[in-house]
């Protein structure tokens, strides 16, 4: 600090910083002080402060009528996520009854059980609708002449590749095309003799 001529003095820039500080400090901490203080008077009076302001801007009747309209929407929609939650308790409900009854038909039967959590019914639709279609065809397979050739064509194939793969097993060219040809002519194949050369021992 340096005193001038006049009587004055000249603050160090060390200085003048201190007192910046220190004044900003106490102004501010005198400042939040009076911020608290106004706003618990804002707090006491706000409402009727606020109801005097829409009367005096005619907004009162039209404030109560709006804020009816926003009761009954309120109202509505907490009815209704009860009603929803009501109709998904009985989704879960009706969905765990049927899984059930199918899970102990299907232990029965030897079919894949469906899972708990399947609730949604196309899921449980594709499962059932799946098992029904195997089942279909299974009879299908008994009763028509499709279904009947099919068991038979794998009847004679398993015969006729068990003998094929005999140990010891000989044969000429023309008994093997003959046994090869009466094996497919049984299950409705045409079978064209094939020349077997025996010393390469391929297929041609």
């Amino acid at each position: 600090m340096t005193k001038k001529e006049d009587g004055t003095f000249n603050l160090s820039d060390k200085k003048v910083k201190f007192w910046t500080d220190e004044i900003n400090s106490e102004t501010a901490d005198k400042k939040r002080d009076l911020e608290r203080e106004l706003e618990k008077k804002v707090d006491e009076g706000i409402d009727g402060e606020f109801q005097a302001m829409l009367k005096d801007l005619k907004l009162d009747k039209p404030f109560e009528i709006h804020k009816t309209s926003c009761k009954e929407l309120e109202d509505f929609e907490n009815q209704k996520d009860l009603k929803e939650q009501s109709l998904k308790d009985k989704k879960q409900e009706t969905a765990r009854n049927m899984i059930d009854l199918f899970n102990r038909q299907a232990k029965i039967h030897g079919w894949s059980t469906l899972y708990e959590g399947d609730v949604e019914l196309e899921d449980i639709e594709r499962h059932v609708l799946n098992i029904c279609r195997d089942e279909v065809r299974k009879k299908l397979e008994k009763t028509e002449p499709e279904g009947k050739l099919l068991q038979k064509i794998d009847g004679q194939r398993k015969t006729m590749l068990r003998a094929l793969n005999q140990p010891k097993l000989k044969f000429k060219e023309v008994d093997f095309n003959q046994a090869i040809s009466k094996g497919f002519g049984a299950i409705g194949i045409e079978y064209k003799p094939i020349e077997i050369t025996e010393s390469e021992g391929t297929v041609n």
